[in-house]
Formats: C-alpha cells, structure tokens, sequence
C-alpha cells in the first residue's frame, strides 16, 4: 500500500509540472497569434477596466515543499486568494493611467499582503510596426517597463512586462519572471468589465 502511494506521489509531481508548461504553452501560443494578427489600423484611442484574481493552493502534498521554505519575503505565500482591479487609457495610441492593484488573503480569509503595478513606461504595441497602440477588433497587446509594489513598498523597479487584451473579455499580463526573482513564473489575467473606445 505504501509503495503505490509513494508510486502515485511520484506520478502526481512529474505530471503537475507538465500541465503547468503545457498550459503556458497553449497560453503563449494563443497571445502570439494575437500578437502576429495585430494591424497599426483600428481605434488609438480607448480605455479599459476590470478585476483580477489568482488562486495559489497546490497543496503540501503534491509540491513537497515545507511550508517555511514555500512562504517568500515578497509575495503571497501557496494557499492565498488574490483579488483585485486593473484599468488603463490609451489615448491617441500611447498609455496612460495604468494600474493593477490587487490584495492577497489566506484560505482562512486573514490579508496576507498588497501588491500593485505601477509607472508602465514605454509602452510599444506588439506586433506592429507602429509606435501608436491601438484597439483591433477589441484586442491590443503591449509591452513596456513597469514597477512591481508589495505591501506599500517598490520590491522591483523597471520589470519587463507585456499586456494582451483578448476579444474584449479577458487581460493577461505578463511580468519578467527573472526581473522579478521568479516571483511571476504565470501570466495575471483578468476579467475585462469595461472597454469603452473615445
């Protein structure tokens, strides 16, 4: 009995790996199709709001990580409910007012902590020729530079960051896990409430 528990442990680690970079690959591949069909046509001028949430709770068991070794100095530790809000403005193709604030929360429901993404700076469109981001067919994508806070406090400053904003529903954004230490190693998506063209 306890060797085909050990056996479907053993099974369980070489297999959450491997969903984990087979679904970062599906993700990857769907933003670059995004990124490749990017036109310098469409609107320059919109804006864009919504929420954010990510759920951190690979259990004990399966990352056979101790829990003392698991919590970091900068980030949530495995078991918080992140929530939160996102909004930018683009207004004749160049970014303005970005935000993306969220607050982290323990599965008992006691606040581990903030976190917030300000000052995106040099904002490019992806995929495009053109200086000047702008909304096709209710998606755009972007890359800059941006400052990660945590519980009030700059943690990373210039981070490397792309935005895809997919169909009119759904935001990824994605940090530069080695500007970040590897605290970012998955896209932060989320949900689009609000996209308005001026």
């Amino acid at each position: 009995m306890e060797k085909s528990i050990k056996l479907l442990n053993s099974a369980i680690l070489l297999l959450v790996p491997l969903l984990l970079v087979g679904s970062s690959i599906v993700a990857t591949s769907s933003q670059l199709q995004l990124v490749s069909a990017q036109t310098s046509q469409g609107t320059n001028s919109f804006s864009a709001a919504g929420y954010t949430g990510q759920i951190l709770t690979l259990p004990p068991s399966i990352t056979q990580v101790p829990v003392s070794q698991n919590e970091s100095s900068v980030g949530p530790s495995i078991g918080s409910v992140i929530g939160g809000n996102w909004s930018f403005t683009v207004s004749d193709g160049n970014l303005q007012n970005f935000t993306w604030n969220a607050v982290a929360y323990s599965l008992a429901g006691k606040p581990n902590g903030t976190a917030s993404i300000t000052g995106f700076t040099d904002a490019k469109p992806l995929g495009s020729s053109s200086d000047s981001i702008a909304l096709d067919g209710n998606s755009t994508s972007f890359a800059g530079t941006a400052n990660l806070e945590i519980n009030g406090e700059t943690a990373f400053e210039n981070v490397p960051v792309a935005l895809y904003l997919l169909n009119g529903n759904i935001v990824s954004l994605t940090l530069s896990q080695q500007a970040t230490n590897g605290q970012f190693s998955v896209p932060l998506y989320g949900i689009v409430t609000s996209l308005t063209q001026q």
